[in-house]
C-alpha cells in the first residue's frame, strides 16, 4: 500500500493510466463516433497525454518537478477538447502538489479538487454529462471520504465515484441517451485512473500491439559527387548559456546569424537560448553559438536532401502549415484549420495567412507555431471544428506575442462563408463582426452515408442509408442520396427565406451529379442562387448552407 505519492510513483502511475487509455483509444473512438463517424476524442487524449509524458519518462523527479513537467507538456500538446480539458486538470493536478515533495491521501486530494477547478475553468460553458463531470463527482467523493490512510484507498474512491459517474452521464447530456452510450471523455478518465489502480496494485499496463512507426528511408542512389547542395543546412538547438546571461544580448546574437543565415528564430529562456537558422555555412554557426556556450540539444537537416526527396516522391507530401506570400502585411492576420490539401489551398487563396493541415485536431503548440508564421500582432482563428475551438484558445492564452481571437467557426463551410465577405484591408475588430454575423445568419445541413445499421432517437438508420443531419436534429433519411439531400433543402427552402444556397461536396461525389442537384435545387422555384465547392472530405456526402 502506497501511504505517500512521490516522484516516481507519480511517473508509474502516469506511465499505466496512458498505456491503459491507449489500449481503449478504439473504443473511445467509435463511442465518440455517433450519428457521425467522426469520433477521435480517444486519439486526442491519448496524443495529449503522451505529449506530456515525453518531459518526464526516462528521470528522476520529486513530486512537484515531474507533475510541473508532464503538466506543461501536456498543455502544449493538447489535441481537441478532451486534449485541452485533460491537460487542464493536469495542470490544476500540479498546482496542488506545487513544493512537495510527496503526498499523503489529503494532499493528494486537495489537488485533485485544484485539478477539477482547472478543468471547469478551461470551458467557456461548462457541460455535465461529460469528462468534467466525473472529474467533479471523483474528486469530491475522495475529499468527503478524508481521511484516508493511502493513495491507494484515495484512488479506489475516485474510481468507484467515476464509474458510478460514467454510468449517469446520459441522464445529463440528451444527445448521449439518444444515442444510447456514455460520454467518451468521461469513459477516458475512468480508463486512466484504472491503470493508475493496476500500478497501485502491483500490475504492468502493456500497449496492446505495435508501434508501426518506421525511420524514414533515405535513398543513397539519389546522390553522388556531382550532386549539388543549393540549399543548406536547416540547423535546431538549444544552448545553455555558461556565462552570465545579463551580458549576453540576443539582439547581437540573433543579428550575428543573420548575416551567416536566414530563416532566424532567436528566444532566450532564462539562461538558454532556442534557435533556429538556415544556412550553408554550417561550421560558422555551431562556432558562432559555441562562444556563448554548449548544444543541450542539436537537429541538423541538409534542406537540399529533403528537397531531392520531395521530389522524388510519387505523390508531393503535404504540407503542415500553407502560409501566404503577403503574410504578415495586412493590419491583421488570419489563420484557419483544413481537413485535407484542397481546402487547405481554396482557404490560402480565399485570404487566409496560414493554414493549418490537420485531419484530426491540431495540437496548441500547431496553433502557436501558425501564430507565430503570421508575423502578425493581431490574429483572427478559425478553428472550423467544435473539437479545435477550445485548443486554438488555449494556444491563444500562451502566445504572448499577439491579440489572438477565436471565432465560433466549427465547420469548413462557416469558414469558407466568412472569408467571402470579410475586408482583409480593414480593422480586426469589422473582420470579426462581419464573420459572426456571417455566421450565425447561416443555416447549415450534411448529407451522411452510413455504414451501418444504427438508431437516432426513435428513428432507425439502416447500413447504407443516407441521411440528413442538422446539428443534432435528424432531417431525412432514406435510400438515395439525390432523395433526401433534394428533400432536406426543399423543406429548408420553405420554412426561411435565402438567397443563396452553396453546396459542398465530398471527395466521392461527381461533379456531374452536384450540377444535377444544383440544378434540381434551382428548378424548386425558390429563386436562390446555388453554388458548388469542392472540399474532397470523405466524412460526409453534402454540407449544404443557405444565407
Amino acid at each position: 500500500m502506497l501511504k505517500v505519492l512521490n516522484g516516481p510513483a507519480f511517473i508509474g502511475m502516469l506511465d499505466n493510466g496512458i498505456k491503459n487509455v491507449d489500449n481503449h483509444r478504439k473504443a473511445l473512438n467509435d463511442l465518440n463516433v455517433f450519428p457521425v463517424p467522426d469520433g477521435d476524442t480517444g486519439t486526442n487524449m491519448v496524443m495529449t497525454l503522451k505529449f506530456g509524458f515525453e518531459a518526464i519518462k526516462n528521470r528522476e523527479a520529486v513530486l512537484s518537478d515531474a507533475s510541473s513537467a508532464f503538466s506543461t507538456s501536456a498543455v502544449f500538446g493538447a489535441r481537441g477538447n478532451s486534449g485541452v480539458i485533460v491537460s487542464q486538470f493536469f495542470k490544476g493536478l500540479s498546482e496542488g502538489l506545487k513544493g512537495l515533495s510527496e503526498a499523503d491521501a489529503t494532499a493528494f486530494s486537495k489537488a485533485l479538487e485544484c485539478g477539477c477547478k482547472f478543468a471547469y475553468a478551461s470551458v467557456a460553458v461548462p457541460v455535465e454529462g461529460t469528462m468534467l463531470t466525473v472529474i467533479k463527482d471523483g474528486a469530491r467523493a475522495v475529499a468527503n471520504s478524508l481521511p484516508l490512510s493511502t493513495i491507494n484507498e484515495a484512488i479506489d474512491v475516485f474510481l468507484g465515484q467515476a464509474r458510478m459517474s460514467l454510468k449517469n452521464t446520459p441522464n445529463l447530456l440528451p444527445i448521449l441517451k439518444k444515442a444510447n452510450v456514455v460520454d467518451s471523455g468521461a469513459s477516458g478518465i475512468v480508463y486512466f485512473f484504472e491503470g493508475v489502480k493496476k500500478y497501485l496494485a502491483g500490475e504492468t499496463v502493456e500497449l496492446e500491439g505495435e508501434d508501426s512507426s518506421s525511420p524514414e528511408f533515405l535513398d543513397l542512389s539519389q546522390f553522388n559527387k556531382d550532386t549539388i547542395f543549393e540549399f543548406g543546412y536547416c540547423i535546431e538547438g538549444l544552448v545553455q548559456l555558461t556565462k552570465d546571461e545579463k551580458s549576453f544580448s540576443v539582439e547581437d546574437f540573433k543579428r550575428h546569424l543573420c548575416k551567416i543565415g536566414s530563416s532566424v528564430v532567436v528566444s532566450l529562456e532564462n539562461d538558454k537560448v532556442k534557435l533556429h537558422v538556415h544556412s550553408r555555412s554550417l561550421g560558422e554557426v555551431i562556432s558562432y553559438c559555441q562562444k556563448f556556450g554548449e548544444f543541450l540539444t542539436v537537429k541538423i537537416e541538409n534542406m537540399t536532401v529533403q528537397n531531392i526527396q520531395k521530389i522524388q516522391q510519387k505523390s508531393e507530401d503535404a504540407q503542415k502549415f500553407l502560409c501566404s506570400e503577403t503574410v504578415g502585411q495586412a493590419e491583421f492576420a488570419i489563420v484557419a484549420v483544413a481537413t485535407n490539401q484542397t481546402m487547405q489551398q481554396t482557404f490560402l487563396e480565399m485570404g487566409a495567412d496560414v493554414v493549418i493541415l490537420s485531419e484530426i485536431a491540431p495540437s496548441s503548440q500547431d496553433f502557436m507555431e501558425a501564430y507565430e508564421l503570421t508575423k502578425s500582432n493581431k490574429i483572427l482563428v478559425f478553428p472550423n471544428s467544435s473539437n479545435s475551438i477550445l485548443t486554438s484558445m488555449q494556444a491563444g492564452s500562451l502566445y504572448k506575442q499577439a491579440k489572438v481571437v477565436v471565432l465560433n467557426s466549427r465547420s469548413l463551410s462557416s469558414c469558407y462563408s466568412a472569408l467571402t465577405v470579410i475586408d482583409l484591408d480593414g480593422s480586426i475588430d469589422d473582420a470579426e463582426a462581419v464573420a459572426n454575423e456571417t455566421m450565425s445568419n447561416m443555416y447549415s445541413l450534411s448529407v451522411y452515408h452510413s455504414t451501418k445499421d444504427m438508431q437516432f432517437g426513435s428513428k432507425s438508420i439502416s447500413k447504407n442509408d443516407f441521411f440528413a443531419l442538422s446539428g443534432n436534429k435528424l432531417l431525412a433519411v432514406g435510400d438515395g442520396l439525390e432523395k433526401i439531400t433534394l428533400k432536406a433543402a426543399k423543406d429548408t427552402l420553405e420554412k426561411g427565406d435565402y438567397a443563396v444556397v452553396t453546396l459542398f461536396y465530398g471527395r466521392y461525389i461527381a461533379d456531374e451529379f452536384v450540377e444535377l442537384i444544383a440544378q434540381k435545387i434551382t428548378d424548386l422555384g425558390f429563386g436562390v442562387e446555388v453554388a458548388t465547392v469542392s472540399t474532397y472530405e470523405t466524412l460526409y456526402s453534402f454540407t449544404v448552407t443557405f444565407e
